[in-house]
């Protein structure tokens, strides 16, 4: 019983030491493609055929694991890219396109811009109220005056503004912005900055964040959308 109880407490011990306690989620929908937020919303998937996909990872600065959180997929007979669809669930993962998370995101979340809206990235924590992912989304205003690559009335477009945000991504957090589909409302929203993460589990009576850092801690984040997701 002592040998028992003394294997028990050093695995408990590596699990916080190297944090493999974490369990991320696993998808409830039906595995496929999902074109539509209707279709998502009906758990429907228009192409059903999830093992004719093949998924390429995107290495993230500073990722310690073996997780895909960012990705692109493709079809395996054709090699084709996935493009303009809502999400994905492949492998008892589920994953959204950076392109869904802006087209049907909250209108207060505006100004926000994607690398690519053909990337996809990974849920982590999910649910019956949220599902909650982390994506690199930059407010293109604020990074074309901060970098000083705005030009003209539009600011930075293009090859430009898809610079500008991958040189902000890693400084922003590691993994990007925190990012929740909220089931009641059918729509993402984006967590800009601290202030708007506190506003948002505000009725939740939840504690806040302290905003006076350089930068969000996602953990912290993860660690109160999991009290209420």
């Amino acid at each position: 019983m002592k040998a028992l109880f003394a294997l028990l407490f050093l695995t408990l011990l590596a699990c916080q030491l190297f944090g493999q306690s974490e369990v991320y989620y696993n998808s409830d929908y039906s595995p496929g493609i999902y074109k539509t937020k209707s279709e998502f919303i009906n758990n429907t998937p228009s192409i059903t055929a999830a093992e004719n996909l093949r998924i390429e990872k995107i290495e993230l600065i500073g990722q310690s694991d073996s997780l895909i959180r960012r990705c692109k997929f493709y079809h395996k007979d054709t090699d084709k890219k996935i493009k303009k669809v809502f999400a994905i669930s492949f492998q008892n993962k589920l994953y959204f396109s950076t392109g869904a998370i802006l087209k049907n995101k909250n209108k207060k979340d505006k100004s926000l811009s994607a690398n690519s809206n053909n990337e996809f990235v990974l849920v982590l924590l999910g649910g019956s109220n949220f599902l909650y992912s982390e994506a690199g989304l930059i407010n293109h205003w604020k990074v074309g005056l901060s970098s000083g690559v705005s030009s003209g009335v539009g600011g930075i477009t293009g090859h430009a503004l898809g610079e500008a945000i991958e040189d902000a991504y890693p400084t922003t957090t590691v993994y990007g912005k925190g990012v929740v589909w909220d089931y009641k409302n059918n729509e993402f929203n984006v967590f800009t900055d601290c202030k708007d993460f506190n506003e948002f589990i505000y009725p939740f009576k939840l504690e806040t964040l302290n905003c006076n850092v350089p930068e969000i801690n996602l953990n912290e984040i993860r660690e109160r959308i999991s009290k209420i997701k």
